[in-house]
């Protein structure tokens, strides 16, 4: 009997279905973490080939889908000191930017003011969200000269990507899962009005949230619906970040009123056009989002954050029909090679048990994890994939053979001094 395809295998966890083996999926470095380990002793090759390096199954994105304001707002600097700036980017929003970052993809930034604070200021900015506009899927010539940017992490940045169109044929031929997604309307929202400024909304001015809401739904439907009628996408994911360490950053009434029925509109319309599986990104506690979406208007969650509060376990007999992804928790890997074993088995006894639950690391991988340590966690995660003993089975570490000597190991408070200058 052949192999199965990645695709395959995602597509029958999804359904509980036991694969062939489980996908190899670990987690995504930073640009902070790779520096860290080129003098942990990831060489430069290593570092360029690195899904291949680690084995990572992979998957493959159906083009690029431009969500920010078109045209974007003027960047203009309003005071830089010491490694403080002060501006407004390209969404509208006035922040604080550390100059130099201490962990670069791990973004330092608070924000002064927000563009939408009242219906005039959402009118203003409606006309700059307009779906059609051709440069969302068509890259514009010159981009990087016409949009560059101060943004630091390249945050709705502009960027030149592929058009849909010359992805369809090889998303049809793909033996890889084929994934696409988009901010929902939560996240929307907030980067027009601010976490505060949404959340004082939500009592003064409702009928504002709704419209904004409204739109932002609307608009990802007409981006989508075309390229969703010609590519067969697998898994849609939607991006809110809309939880705290315990907490949702909404009511559960307030995401039934506000949130509930323009989910059930995309779950719909996602479904319609072929999407196997919806599901959403937030960090933070998930519990009670999972309890207001699922599993009438999502199928999914990611990444699970243990530090939250999150138990992929407690999930996983909660919802019978979730598919979650994650749950791997980050801070566990910083320490002994038994401590990062003791972890990977506890999320891949919970996935052989229930199914439906790929264990990957629970959000970005942050400088602080030790090379040899990832990579011993991939090795075990092959392992384990592949249905060694969980009790039993030790990896051989070819990885950690092919690396170089350590030259130095990452120091968050020596990051700091270097990026502040005290």
């Amino acid at each position: 009997m052949n192999p199965e395809t990645a695709r395959e295998r995602l597509l029958k966890i999804i359904r509980h279905q036991k694969p062939d083996r489980m996908p190899y999926a670990y987690g995504g470095p930073r640009q902070s973490t790779f520096q860290a380990w080129r003098k942990q002793g990831l060489s430069e090759e290593q570092e360029r080939n690195w899904h291949s390096f680690v084995g990572a199954d992979g998957g493959m994105g159906i083009g690029m889908f431009y969500q920010g304001p078109l045209p974007p707002f003027i960047e203009k600097v309003l005071e830089e000191k010491d490694n403080k700036r002060i501006w407004t980017d390209c969404m509208g929003a006035t922040r604080v930017d550390a100059i130099n970052q201490p962990t670069a993809g791990f973004a330092t930034r608070s924000y002064l003011r927000y563009p939408v604070e009242s219906r005039q200021d959402w009118e203003a900015m409606k006309s700059r969200y307009d779906p059609h506009t051709p440069e969302r899927t068509n890259p514009t010539p010159d981009a990087e000269r016409l949009y560059k940017s101060l943004n630091p992490d390249g945050y709705r940045q502009y960027y030149a990507g592929t058009c849909w169109r010359d992805l369809a044929d090889a998303c049809s031929r793909a033996d890889v899962p084929v994934t696409a997604g988009c901010y929902g309307p939560y996240w929307a929202v907030r980067d027009w009005c601010g976490f505060l400024g949404l959340s004082l909304m939500l009592k003064e001015q409702p009928g504002l949230v709704h419209d904004m809401m409204e739109h932002w739904t609307w608009f990802v439907m007409e981006l989508f619906d075309e390229p969703l009628r010609h590519i067969q996408v697998d898994v849609f994911c939607l991006s809110e970040d809309m939880a705290f360490k315990t907490q949702a950053m909404m009511s559960l009434a307030d995401m039934r009123e506000f949130m509930l029925p323009r989910y059930r509109r995309l779950y719909r319309f996602f479904g319609e056009r072929g999407v196997k599986c919806v599901t959403m990104d937030s960090d933070g506690y998930n519990g009670q989002i999972l309890d207001v979406f699922h599993p009438e208007a999502l199928d999914g969650i990611c990444p699970l954050e243990i530090a939250a509060g999150n138990d992929p376990e407690t999930f996983l007999r909660r919802y019978p029909r979730i598919f979650l992804e994650g749950g791997i928790d980050k801070r566990e890997l910083r320490f002994t090679k038994e401590r990062v074993r003791a972890e990977v088995v506890k999320r891949y006894r919970a996935a052989r048990r229930y199914g439906g639950y790929i264990p990957s690391v629970d959000h970005g991988v942050p400088p602080d994890i030790p090379l040899r340590n990832f990579l011993y966690m991939v090795e075990l995660i092959q392992g384990f994939a592949r249905g060694e003993d969980l009790d039993t089975y030790e990896p051989p570490c070819e990885l950690e053979r092919q690396l170089g000597p350590i030259e130095e190991m990452f120091d968050p408070a020596r990051a700091i001094e270097e990026a502040y200058g005290h």
